[in-house]
């Protein structure tokens, strides 16, 4: 991999960065979609100095902070509750000061908890995240340490399914039967506390928009909707997926939402400004936007026959989206046509980094390769007159982790490659 490590950079620096960032987007400080390794924010001599620029720059944009916690003690705590509008996401992984030390190395494992005590104090929402290593810190540790982030103020918790490579010893490596095991403890968890609790990656085979959870004190709270609720309806609009009900939801204000529970109908309005959260948690699907740009392109390049690459996930899910535009189900779209070209998927599976990694980002242009040479042997007779690619493998300049880029695709698959 092409991947860079750099020392904290310094004021001067940052501040140049500051032309770059959308004041409409929230600014996230802590995690990366690029060959930079962050890693933890608060090891910066000068955080405090650098929420304060960002602030001075975006009096009221939103700011997200990924942090282990180790680091955040009262101090930290005022600095963040100085910027408001902040949200920060607690990646913990263990509460136990014992289990820490081995996962982490963290000798100081007891401000963890301390951390969480804080955030409540100073009024700053936080958010929780575990990876789930049972079978090295032990059941009863797992479950205890989302007891407590959800004792301790958390508003959702996500529990995250080890990836690991190829290269990874045999005790990293996930046992059989464990995301099982942690499902079923999740489960459990999730019915004695009103905190939403999500596994990732999700293991979905439907676009049902089926509400995951809900946060306390937020108005999907207050209109008494609840896990499990199906949303059938947004302001007359049918939501086709669960990413697009929560986009029908959150672009509206004062939704009216039409929910089935347990097979019956009720209607409910959401009381809220447009663009305010609602307080609804749904498990991450597909945008209608990909299906969209897909049949665009198609139609761009005049492309009868399309192959679409896409990671295990997408696999699932993107022939269930182009269905339900076959079916009518798709909601309307200028520059799509009705008559739609012969559009086929491929999976992509990680050969470079191997083991249980399936995420579209971490995709290589060799997968991508693989996957090409797999179809072309397997369906000699379809002759694609246009490729498409996720775009989330690739950086601005259209290159993978390794720094190749996806245009050495196009003399293997013999037309236009696109990254979407």
């Amino acid at each position: 991999m092409q991947a860079y490590t750099l020392p904290p950079r310094s004021l001067a620096e940052i501040k140049e960065t500051l032309d770059f960032l959308d004041a409409g987007q929230r600014i996230v400080i802590g995690e990366s979609a690029s060959r930079v390794m962050e890693g933890e924010p608060l090891t910066h001599p000068q955080f405090a100095q650098v929420l304060q620029m960002v602030r001075a720059r975006f009096s009221t944009t939103p700011m997200g902070i990924t942090t282990n916690g180790s680091l955040l003690d009262a101090g930290v705590a005022a600095d963040l509750a100085g910027v408001m509008p902040i949200e920060v996401n607690l990646s913990l992984n263990t509460c136990s000061p014992k289990a820490r030390r081995r996962l982490m190395g963290d000798t100081r494992g007891e401000r963890t908890v301390q951390a969480m005590d804080l955030l409540v104090k100073a009024g700053i929402p936080w958010h929780g995240s575990v990876v789930a290593m049972p079978w090295l810190t032990g059941w009863e540790e797992l479950g205890e340490t989302l007891q407590v982030m959800a004792r301790k103020g958390a508003r959702t918790i996500r529990v995250f399914l080890p990836g690991y490579t190829r290269l990874a010893p045999p005790e990293l490596r996930l046992p059989p039967g464990v995301a099982a095991g942690v499902a079923e403890l999740v489960a459990k968890v999730g019915q004695e506390t009103d905190v939403p609790i999500l596994i990732e990656p999700p293991q979905l085979t439907d676009l049902n928009p089926v509400v995951a959870g809900v946060m306390a004190g937020t108005p999907a709270s207050r209109a008494g909707i609840s896990q499990g609720d199906i949303i059938r309806g947004v302001n007359g609009s049918t939501p086709w997926s669960r990413v697009d009900a929560f986009r029908l939801v959150q672009q509206a204000a004062n939704p009216v939402l039409e929910l089935e529970r347990q097979g019956r109908l009720w209607t409910v309005t959401l009381a809220k400004g447009k663009g305010e959260t609602s307080g609804l948690v749904v498990e991450y699907d597909l945008h209608p936007q990909v299906v969209t740009d897909i049949l665009r392109t198609a139609k761009r390049r005049g492309a009868r026959q399309v192959l679409v690459l896409c990671s295990r996930a997408g696999y699932a899910l993107l022939p269930l989206g182009l269905a339900q535009h076959r079916d009518g189900r798709f909601p309307p779209q200028p520059g799509v046509r009705k008559d739609l070209p012969e559009i086929r998927f491929q999976q992509v599976d990680s050969q470079f980094f191997g083991g249980s990694i399936h995420a579209a980002g971490l995709l290589v242009v060799e997968d991508f390769i693989g996957a090409v040479q797999e179809y072309q042997d397997r369906y000699p007779d379809f002759h694609p007159e246009l490729v498409v690619m996720p775009s989330v493998a690739f950086d601005h300049l259209g290159r993978d982790l390794t720094g190749r880029s996806f245009l050495d695709l196009v003399p293997l698959a013999g037309c236009p490659v696109e990254i979407l």
